[in-house]
């Protein structure tokens, strides 16, 4: 019963791969672009699309591109090929920006960018370019229901960059490059004033400008003594309760004395 159950199925199968090869082969636009639109509307988008492929140039300058070109981007986001579809969802709107569909497309090509934004270890160059989208979204559809949603994306997408630029300050300070992780980690503050990790990035500071102090020549010492206190009052300041305020306080106590006998 079984091996009958798997012959009918696979004969079925070969039928259906069959006819639809058929299909493509077809030179009817209107027979491939009805058929496209019920694999469409069944969430058959692996054969949609190629029909869809295979008809867009057919249907250019008539009625029916609008909808064709619609299909056809949506296809893609819909599959999840987020790349194609921003492509395809962002020229739907340049190309028909009078549609109904217009506002829904830049939305879904902003939904794209945001969705090509990578983890904040990788190269930001897709978040900044996910955040200007946004920007340009609000900007020509002001009125927009999905306006709240556009502001968490770009709160979520600010988040990752301030991550990527603390991370990328935290690696001058593991590898031991104190002055540039001096300057980083500032640039950082200045960049995100608000930032979640605002306590790790004073110790941090606080523990460079030790450092560098400390093996600093003579002429260079006093200064940079006086700045790791500076930083040390900084810390301390706002994170007296910290698990690492007494570090920060040997720290501190270190300097002085540095300082004293200079």
């Amino acid at each position: 019963m079984k091996n009958i159950v798997w012959i009918l199925l696979l004969g079925l199968t070969t039928v259906s791969c069959s006819k639809y090869l058929k299909l493509r082969k077809s030179t009817d636009a209107n027979l491939k672009l009805e058929k496209a639109e019920e694999y469409y509307a069944k969430e058959d988008y692996q054969r949609a699309l190629p029909l869809l492929e295979d008809v867009i140039g057919a249907f250019r300058g008539t009625t029916q591109h609008e909808r064709v070109y619609y299909l056809y981007a949506n296809s893609y986001y819909n599959m999840g090929d987020y790349f194609f579809a921003q492509s395809y969802l962002s020229r739907f709107q340049k190309t028909f920006p009078r549609s109904k569909f217009a506002e829904e497309c830049a939305f879904k090509s902003v939904v794209c960018s945001y969705k090509l934004s990578p983890e904040p270890s990788l190269d930001q160059s897709f978040t900044a370019e996910a955040m200007d989208n946004i920007q340009l979204f609000l900007e020509d559809f002001p009125e927009s229901d999905r306006r709240d949603t556009c502001n968490v994306l770009m709160t979520n997408l600010r988040d990752k960059l301030e991550e990527k630029s603390y991370l990328n300050s935290k690696l001058y300070y593991r590898t031991l490059h104190y002055e540039a992780a001096i300057i980083s980690l500032n640039n950082t503050l200045k960049d995100y004033p608000n930032t979640q990790f605002e306590e790790d990035i004073r110790f941090m500071i606080l523990r460079s400008n030790y450092e560098l102090a400390s093996n600093s020549v003579r002429k260079k010492k006093r200064s940079r003594l006086e700045n790791t206190i500076k930083s040390y009052e900084k810390y301390i300041d706002k994170f007296a309760d910290s698990k690492r305020a007494n570090q920060a306080e040997n720290l501190y106590k270190n300097t002085v004395k540095e300082l004293e006998s200079l």
